[in-house]
């Protein structure tokens, strides 16, 4: 690369300063780009204007190769991989920011908090970027040209998060912290299904023959051993310690990201009764309806913003609360049945499809093999509540599709299908490759669609009678 290609990409492209940071114990990334620095390391330059995650966690790796941050700027060295790409640290500490075009940003590090800290003194930044130039030998380059480049595949995953999502989202300048204070009580649940799960199987197996208490027999307890009720799911649990809200007002609190709250439990209108209640337990359409036009004003970049900065979020810096967000909102939209027909969600739904599908094909399959990834039944840790969102999806189009419907989702559908298919030998239903022949569809109870259970349980009520299209009237869309 030439020097006045080198020149214009340094004063084009923003920089992050990383000043003082312990080298040889510091893993550092940004984007789908980690490395583990040295003892020259002081940033990365040639950064694209636009929304980024850099990340950092504290370890003791040792560097066993040059690293490109001892090297000049225009030296063939590249910035040091830590082996095992993007696992190498325990805790790490994320930072969104929207990069503005020659935007320097100074980032500290504190020895005695062992964290980053922005530099928030305008003064002072503009001293660093009037002798930015004195900083160039030590900062690592964003592997922008090809063959190296990452960029293509950072916008494939972030291409709707904006300034105002980072803004509405991480209100701690930016900053996220995957050790959030929700972390241990998953895990710590998760271990008491499994323990009970192996306890019972045991039991089971040595005590052919003999009689098995009940679960009322033992000490006087009325429900089953071991259970307690803050594992049981909230349905289970007593009426004053149930919470719901869809959506809730955002509310400021010590959490570092605070994510859009939508319930999947409360997914019809307040006063409604008989079968409009069960209809929409199990069609979440009305939720759709209510949270994308209040939550998000009707926007489809601010609702797959959230939804994209979720999945990052959770993927490099391992927030749980982030995992928890993208998986309520990849429920909400699979199983917003009747929202498919309306061709004022077309648009949401097609661009939906398409994030997801990057989304999936950008991370190895056994990613969605944790434990966490169980579906929504806490007492169900085998099931792969993706595979049956994908299939709840695909159902609904190829009934619409049927009708004449949603006809701009057949191919970004049928890509979908394809690549579940081929990446993690998902067998979605339905055949989108062909323009559907336009049939009466007299009912879908053929359909055979997964149904939740436990605590996300659909309420089926007694049935009474609707209005005509007053489905429609509830989910505000047009009769």
């Amino acid at each position: 690369m030439d020097n006045d290609t080198l020149r214009n990409l340094f004063n084009a492209g923003a920089i992050l300063l990383v000043l003082d940071a312990p080298h040889n114990q510091l893993e550092f990334g940004i984007d789908v780009n980690c490395w583990n620095i040295g003892p020259r390391f002081k940033g990365i330059k040639f950064i694209p204007p636009g929304a980024h995650f850099a990340y950092y966690s504290l370890h003791n790796t040792k560097s066993t190769a040059p690293n490109s941050a001892d090297t000049s700027s225009g030296s063939s060295g590249t910035v040091e991989v830590t082996e095992g790409g993007t696992t190498g640290g325990d805790v790490r500490i994320g930072f969104w920011h929207q990069f503005e075009s020659g935007e320097v940003v100074v980032m500290k590090w504190n020895a005695y908090n062992e964290e980053m800290e922005l530099e928030k003194d305008m003064d002072q930044i503009a001293r660093y970027k009037a002798g930015i130039q004195e900083f160039d030998p030590f900062l690592g380059s964003y592997p922008l040209l090809p063959p190296e480049s990452t960029y293509p595949a950072w916008i494939k995953l972030a291409d709707h998060i904006t300034k105002s999502s980072i803004a509405s989202i991480f209100k701690a300048d930016g900053f996220v912290n995957s050790h959030d204070d929700q972390l241990e009580a998953e895990l710590s649940r998760a271990t008491k299904i499994i323990n009970r799960q192996q306890k019972g199987e045991g039991e089971k197996a040595g005590g052919e023959g003999q009689q098995q208490p009940t679960s009322g027999s033992m000490s006087g307890q009325g429900h089953e051993a071991g259970v307690d009720d803050t594992e049981m799911p909230e349905s289970q649990r007593e009426p004053n310690q149930k919470t719901f809200g869809a959506p809730k007002d955002r509310s400021d609190n010590q959490s570092s990201a605070t994510f859009t709250p939508i319930d999947l439990r409360a997914s019809f209108r307040k006063g409604a009764v008989g079968e409009e209640v069960t209809r929409y337990s199990l069609d979440k359409s009305w939720l759709l309806n209510n949270v994308f036009t209040s939550a998000f004003k009707s926007d489809v970049n601010a609702f797959l913003g959230e939804y994209q900065a979720a999945f990052v979020t959770m993927l490099l810096s391992y927030h749980l609360g982030a995992f928890r967000q993208w998986k309520t909102m990849t429920l909400l939209v699979s199983q917003s049945s009747e929202a498919i027909s309306s061709p004022n969600y077309t648009r949401l739904f097609s661009q939906f499809i398409q994030a997801l599908h990057r989304q999936l094909t950008s991370i190895p399959s056994s990613f969605f093999m944790d434990l966490l990834f169980a579906s929504p039944d806490q007492d169900d840790m085998t099931a792969n509540f993706l595979e049956q969102a994908l299939r709840t999806l695909a159902r609904s189009i190829q009934s619409a599709l049927r009708r004449g419907q949603c006809l701009e989702l057949r191919q970004p559908m049928h890509a979908l299908q394809k690549a579940v298919q081929e990446n993690f030998e998902w067998k979605i239903p339905g055949d989108f490759k062909k323009i559907q022949k336009v049939v009466e569809i007299v009912s879908d109870d053929d359909d055979d669609e997964y149904e939740e259970e436990g605590e996300y349980a659909p309420i089926r009520a007694p049935a009474v009678e609707l209005k005509p299209h007053a489905r429609w009237h509830h989910l505000g869309l047009p009769l």
